[in-house]
């Protein structure tokens, strides 16, 4: 997560897949704090790592073993539905990865030792390359099964499990496939389900105001004036790799490994992590008091899905 470009972490991606479509309440960055004056801070933290650190609205999300047992709840779901309709599905093995901190690269590298080992990657994204493996093909009925008719519109889907119980699929396979009955019963069982990335479109929008923010813009000034006595050219902490030029297939190259190792210097030099954790903070206290209502009711409903999951996996 960052405030000018932030890379979607992979469970977020998976779930905003299986959420096309999927109703409830979204957030839009509008409300009170839009236009605001800039929000207080009491002080600014001295900080040169992200690992360890907490934002106000981490506390309505699921923690990386709590994701991870849900990822293992939907998979026992579609299991079920695939045997119902008379498939032997495997599901994919989980990556076999240490799970990072969920912080970690928040403010992208500040890790001095990473830098110097995976320079712009991080750890988790090199160790799931090396280990990935290849899936069987799947036979054409066993992937309708899977993902519903392949002509069907995002409008057809159902947007709560209790609406696919009023629909019937072609052949007995759920509308949207056994991937969106598994995710439609973890995650969006009646209408008044909280969207499954209502949080993270609130971080979303905590991070656009603070990108405009004062105190972000000078310190991102300070770290570039840094960089470019390097003799990096780069203004966007948070677009570092893409600004001085580096594929995805070279983050992790000698040169990148350098320049990610200036990166992290500079951004101890200037405190850029502090800065940014007690602004991007104070954005999300607002959101949360803006918010109260419906963020009280997701953290219900994740303790629920989780108690939900915690059945389905013992």
């Amino acid at each position: 997560m960052s405030l000018s470009v932030r890379r979607v972490p992979r469970h977020l991606v998976a779930l905003a897949a299986a959420a096309v479509a999927v109703t409830g309440c979204s957030v839009t960055a509008s409300g009170p704090a839009h236009g605001a004056p800039e929000p207080e801070i009491s002080g600014i933290p001295v900080l040169a790592d992200s690992a360890d650190l907490a934002l106000p609205l981490d506390a309505y999300e699921a923690t990386p073993e709590e994701r991870e047992l849900l990822v293992k709840a939907q998979q026992v779901l579609t299991t079920r539905c695939m045997d119902r309709l008379g498939f032997d599905y495997q599901p994919p093995p989980q990556s076999g990865a240490a799970k990072a901190a969920p912080n970690s690269r928040i403010y992208g590298v500040t890790d001095p030792e990473t830098a110097a080992r995976y320079g712009y990657r991080s750890p988790e994204e090199t160790k799931s390359l090396a280990t990935r493996g290849k899936r069987e093909p799947v036979s054409k009925a066993e992937e309708t099964a899977l993902f519903g008719a392949p002509d069907l519109r995002p409008d057809e889907l159902p947007k709560s499990q209790q609406e696919a119980e009023r629909q019937s699929g072609h052949g007995g396979v759920p509308v949207g496939g056994c991937t969106r009955e598994s995710f439609l019963k973890l995650y969006a069982p009646d209408p008044e389900s909280v969207d499954v990335l209502y949080v993270f479109q609130l971080k979303s929008e905590a991070e656009t105001r603070a990108r405009t923010d004062s105190r972000i813009k000078r310190v991102n000034a300070t770290w570039s004036a840094c960089m470019a006595k390097s003799g990096y050219q780069a203004k966007e902490p948070m677009k570092a790799a893409e600004e001085l030029g580096f594929t995805d297939a070279e983050l992790a190259e000698p040169q990148a490994i350098t320049a990610a190792t200036v990166d992290v210097a500079c951004k101890k030099k200037t405190n850029l992590v502090g800065t940014y954790y007690a602004v991007q903070s104070a954005y999300q206290r607002r959101l949360v008091e803006e918010h109260a209502e419906t963020l009280n009711l997701a953290r219900q409903q994740l303790r629920d899905r989780l108690r939900l999951a915690a059945s389905l996996t013992s």
